[in-house]
């Protein structure tokens, strides 16, 4: 588990010259007023709903809202691919994962109501096939519903003994951990546990005479008018972050065998479906029962979580599978709740995005606007990384993309373009054959631009053109492609002055430093490749410190040096130098306290450093990886 009148908003039109990998791109952006024929309130949903998909780095998802018990609003959003060329649909079936488990809650309840079993029940009771040695036989449905049966969750497991395939077995589901031992005596501890809702489905399906996919078929999705309810989804894929936090794609294949406890799917109205049908007590005569409070568990009631937000009671649950994520909260007194499916593992929170929509409606759950950066790895994995953060207190302004290739950073760019963020600091590499870009994206109200893939006298062409349209380079970026050197810049509209110079010696890239620190230009960029230097110059103050090529020791010395001076990083370069890595940085003088680290692995880098600083106010200026 995982924790409209009409109205005008102002859109960016792209105006784009496609990528590819052997010609130049240009990508830039202009505003313009386009209505848009939605309610206010729920025109307010899709902007929070897309706020949180570029915080979370979010490729798909879909929502469904119930107020006043009424379903209001059901969209979805994004897309499947990381071209983002497959728009998401509300047709699309998607696993529930452990959403799942309300639902066999629900079946269960129904079977108690219509007197086929009690609550206290043992399992051997109705279920032939589970051992009634030992302390198996202590099991009762109780338990199960509660999550305290000690039955295990994912380990000891044999997938093999599940066989059938489009035709729920419930014999062969529980056989996939029977022979386990439990993790405790029942009714002592808790422990959450899908196997235990597996186990709770055949006990349904036995004590009722019906099979478990025909009952809640019968009882639940016929009454709430589920049609796309189905114990057999096809899985439409989703993504999962790697060690370095590049977004892979991914696909969980059949979950049939786990059906009871993560495995039915549906359709995100469907899904609402569900959600407002235990809003409105549609299948049961008490359907409050799911959410009795059970001492010492963690909240964990019968099927749901319960919470509360100023005394009022809050029910929800979550799932994810590798592909997928899911969520459902509700309020049933207020009869609110919002239901979000993700086509993504567990980096995201889909509670946050639910939470976030809930506040619209006066369920304001104070959660910050921080992007969500999660590793969910071990600590020691992934790139080499360097980062220089400065107390701004605009941290949820700027979010991060890693591994991209130049296609998806393409695509990428477009879509967050859209949702007012630029590109503020570039940087590109190679992994085998293919080249990978990473970006810091910021949210502003001004134009920016993105060439990439340009040669020498194109890219100076085109640097020419953008700054005669008001635009200025803010970084720059060089590679070579076979034998041909490359060059990528990002631009953002600005006034003023500006300057760039490449092809320079160690000695003249000095003697530019200080000719245009007299002429008030400020230096914001530096670039090494080979033996000679790239410099980017804008308006501002020419007071800017430059220091280069210190071996990784000496450099953190002089950081640390012009910290306590008060002079603040802009800009770090590294690369290799003789065999050994070497370092270049720019300062300025700055009050504002800033943090850099750097020699950390990915993880470690985005757990422990960047959102600890994140929360504290700190922005990320600056991010380079080896």
């Amino acid at each position: 588990m995982k924790r409209s009148v009409h109205s005008t908003r102002a859109r960016f039109i792209q105006v784009i010259i496609l990528l590819a990998l052997v010609t130049p791109v240009l990508l830039s952006l202009s505003k313009e007023d386009k209505k848009q024929n939605t309610p206010p309130f729920l025109a307010s949903v899709d902007k929070v709903v897309e706020d949180q998909m570029a915080k979370q780095e979010i490729y798909g998802c879909a929502v469904g809202v119930v107020q006043n018990g009424n379903i209001v609003h059901v969209k979805a959003y994004g897309h499947h691919d990381k071209l983002r060329t497959k728009p998401f649909s509300v047709n699309t079936i998607f696993r529930w994962a452990s959403v799942s488990k309300p639902l066999t809650a629900v079946a269960a309840f129904k079977a108690i109501e219509t007197k086929k079993m009690a609550l206290d029940d043992k399992v051997t009771k109705h279920v032939s096939y589970w051992p009634s040695t030992g302390n198996k036989d202590d099991v009762t449905i109780r338990n199960l519903l509660n999550n305290r049966s000690g039955v295990n969750h994912y380990t000891n497991i044999k997938k093999a003994n599940y066989k059938s395939k489009n035709n729920f077995n419930a014999k062969q589901c529980v056989e996939v951990f029977s022979s386990a031992a439990l993790d405790f005596d029942p009714g002592t501890q808790y422990n959450y546990t899908t196997f235990g809702f597996n186990l709770l489905g055949a006990t349904v399906e036995e004590a009722t005479n019906t099979p478990f996919e025909t009952y809640v078929k019968n009882n639940i999705a016929n009454k709430a008018g589920m049609t796309s309810l189905t114990a057999y989804p096809s899985d439409p894929g989703g993504f999962e972050k790697d060690c370095n936090g590049a977004i892979v794609n991914r696909t969980e294949g059949s979950v049939e065998w786990k059906l009871p406890g993560g495995g039915w799917g549906s359709n995100i109205t469907d899904f609402t479906r569900f959600m407002q049908g235990l809003i409105n007590g549609t299948f049961l005569s008490n359907t409050s029962a799911l959410w009795q409070s059970v001492s010492n568990n963690n909240n964990y009631c019968f099927g749901t979580i319960r919470d509360a937000l100023k005394g009022e009671t809050y029910v929800w649950h979550n799932g994810a599978h590798n592909d997928v994520s899911t969520y459902m909260g509700f309020f049933p007194a207020s009869k609110l709740g919002v239901v979000v499916i993700i086509n993504a593992d567990a980096y995201v929170s889909e509670g946050r995005m639910a939470k976030k929509i809930q506040a619209l409606f006066g369920k304001d759950w104070n959660i910050d606007d921080l992007p969500v950066n999660y590793c969910g790895k071990n600590l020691n994995c992934g790139d080499n990384m360097v980062g220089v953060w400065r107390k701004n207190n605009t941290a949820e302004k700027t979010i991060i993309r890693r591994g991209y290739s130049t296609e998806e950073f393409n695509a990428e760019w477009k879509w967050l373009l859209d949702k007012g963020y630029y590109c503020s600091d570039l940087d590109t590499y190679t992994k085998g054959n293919a080249r990978i870009w990473d970006g810091i994206f910021k949210k502003t109200n001004k134009k920016s631009a993105l060439i990439r893939n340009y040669n020498h006298n194109d890219f100076n062409t085109k640097w020419k053109e953008l700054s005669n349209k008001g635009y200025r380079l803010v970084d720059v970026e060089t590679y070579m492609d076979g034998t041909t050197r490359k060059w990528a810049g990002a631009f953002l509209e600005m006034n003023g002055g500006y300057a760039l110079h490449r092809e320079m010696s160690h000695d003249e890239m000095h003697d530019k430093w200080s000719e245009y620190s007299k002429k008030g230009l400020k230096l914001v960029d530096i670039e090494r490749y080979g033996n000679k230097w790239a410099g980017v110059w804008i308006a501002g103050d020419g007071n800017v410190a430059m220091y280069r090529n210190f071996e990784t020791t000496d450099f953190r010395d002089k950081r640390r040096e012009m910290n306590d001076n008060g002079w603040r990083l802009i800009d770090v370069d590294t690369y290799m130098d003789g065999g050994k890595r070497k370092w270049s940085g720019l300062w300025e003088k700055s009050p504002t306290p800033e943090h850099y680290i750097y020699g950390y692995d990915h993880c470690e880098w985005l757990t422990n450093y960047h959102n600890k600083y994140d929360n504290e106010g700190y922005e990320l200026m600056d991010m380079e990886s080896w």
